[in-house]
């Protein structure tokens, strides 16, 4: 499992499972970016797995990872499990005053080291086509552009990783 991570001045990225007692601070989070992405820019997924995250992710051969920094939880991320040899990457948000650190990168890598660790083959995800910095950290990450398609009324860009 992932621990501490540096991310240059004003604190490192503490890489962790989430908990129970972490799960309002996420839903705060996930709200947060939502309100960020108000123009439409990001697909607009149902939040209902937030109130059971452990089910969702962690105990479906999955993980939900939270980022800490400065005794706050900074950054989410999730694993979903599609099949035994496929994961899906979701819920990747950084609070807006804690971007540009590269948190996002590390959140990422913690991912896909917990998907090699669960034994999984392929990472996919996906974001929307107005997503351009998503894109090139993704792009920077490894991964692939596979398609393009449409959730929610947004147009999105598929990516996949083989995991060696």
């Amino acid at each position: 499992m992932p621990s501490d991570a540096s991310a240059g001045a004003g604190g490192a990225l503490e890489l962790r499972r989430f908990a129970p007692a972490d799960a309002h601070a996420v839903r705060k989070l996930h709200d947060l970016a939502r309100r960020e992405d108000r123009a439409g820019s990001g697909p607009a997924r149902r939040a209902e797995d937030l109130d059971s995250i452990p089910a969702t992710y962690i105990d479906d051969g999955g993980e939900f990872l939270v980022g800490v920094c400065d005794d706050r939880v900074v950054a989410i991320g999730a694993l979903r499990h599609i099949t035994d040899t496929v994961v899906e990457i979701m819920r990747v948000n950084v609070h807006p005053a804690f971007q540009r650190r590269g948190f996002a990168g590390l959140l990422l890598a913690g991912l896909e080291a917990r998907a090699r660790e669960l034994g999984y083959q392929e990472l996919r995800l996906d974001t929307a086509i107005t997503q351009t910095a998503a894109q090139r950290l993704f792009n920077g990450a490894g991964f692939r552009d596979v398609g393009r398609g449409q959730f929610a009324g947004v147009e999105v860009v598929y990516f996949a990783k083989s995991l060696p």
